[in-house]
């Protein structure tokens, strides 16, 4: 097994930051539409937005980038499902045990989403993410066996099908699910193999690189600032000032992948606490499936007083210390998780081995 690279693992620990600023920043209503708010502070705050949207498209670049080259196990299927289960169904036992959440409560879809998680989409990350990983044995084959002009057209078509079409049209397209789904994370997959084998020539180095994702940081919400004039003047116009920021939208694919790029850039060295780095790396699926568990997704913005923070100057500095808490607890919660995990494989491997 191949060892991990310090610096995609310190990229997707800094996209999981940037997730969950995402979730202080729209579950806690602390940013309303620009068409709302015209005001400097608010096109900050929308600045900033678009600067982390990039995170869950860079987040399956990293994945795709290493699995064109990972050896395919059912074990990896099996132990990704076991623990989106895990925090489906413990955490809402965990917070009815010391009374947060009335379980008793529950209607039938809210325990048909805790008890099929993957099949209720309880997590659409979570959902779509399982459904790439059994899918790419065959998205491998397609990145090493096509020719590169096949390759290509295939990536392009389903761009311009999936993100490309939509970005240039005002109305919604029945099939668009805002890059929500496996189709964009298969689309985002193939343009990570075509990177990792083929590379794209104009991102030559890191400064290039840097000065892209800039560009398409300040594209999106450049575009997005002009909608919010045509729909307060006319009224029309609010979907599409919507569908800037969406992760299948071309300039936060843009974005992303020029982020990605700066990564690729950073020559690989020994970090001094390069082994802490790659485990806390190792616990950011589970930082997603805690703070995101249905009990809790809209409840810990409130338990840290964002409402309170709400339009006061020292917002960006509560948010700060929200996103590093929120994100801590979610490290050592999965510490303990992999940790009784590790226990149950070493158990039935024991057993299996006595018999």
């Amino acid at each position: 097994m191949k060892a991990r690279q310090t610096k995609f693992e310190i990229l997707r620990i800094l996209a999981m930051m940037m997730i969950i600023a995402m979730h202080y920043m729209t579950k806690g209503m602390s940013i309303p539409k620009l068409s709302e708010d015209m005001g400097i502070v608010n096109h900050l705050w929308w600045l900033l937005y678009a600067a982390c949207n990039v995170a869950v498209n860079v987040y399956v670049l990293i994945s795709g980038y290493f699995m064109i080259d990972a050896k395919w196990n059912i074990g990896k299927v099996i132990r990704l499902v076991a623990e989106v289960l895990f925090y489906s169904w413990i955490v809402p036992l965990c917070l009815g045990a010391v009374g947060v959440v009335n379980l008793g409560s529950l209607d039938f879809t809210n325990i048909l989403t805790i008890l099929l998680p993957i099949e209720e989409e309880h997590y659409w990350f979570a959902t779509s993410y399982v459904m790439l990983y059994l899918l790419s044995p065959i998205l491998v084959a397609a990145v090493k066996n096509l020719e590169k002009k096949q390759l290509q057209t295939v990536i392009v078509a389903l761009l311009i099908m999936f993100g490309g079409l939509k970005s240039i049209n005002p109305y919604l397209i029945p099939w668009d699910k805002y890059g929500y789904d496996i189709l964009w994370f298969i689309c985002l997959f193939l343009v990570a193999g075509y990177i990792r084998v083929y590379g794209i020539g104009i991102y030559s180095n890191k400064k290039k690189s840097l000065v892209m994702y800039i560009a398409g940081v300040l594209v999106t919400w450049g575009i997005c600032a002009l909608c919010a004039v045509i729909v307060r003047a006319t009224n029309n116009l609010e979907y599409y000032m919507d569908m800037t920021y969406a992760y299948n939208y071309v300039t936060v694919l843009w974005a992303a992948v020029s982020l990605f790029y700066v990564f690729i850039h950073i020559p690989e060295r020994e970090y001094r606490c390069g082994k802490i780095i790659n485990r806390i790396a190792a616990c950011t699926f589970g930082v997603y499936l805690l703070h995101e568990n249905v009990m809790i997704r809209g409840c810990w913005q409130t338990w840290l007083g964002i409402e309170n923070a709400n339009g006061q100057w020292w917002q960006i500095i509560h948010m700060i210390l929200c996103v590093i808490v929120v994100f801590a607890i979610g490290v050592l919660v999965d510490l303990v998780r992999n940790g009784i995990f590790t226990a149950f494989i070493m158990l039935f491997g024991k057993g299996k081995n006595d018999r």
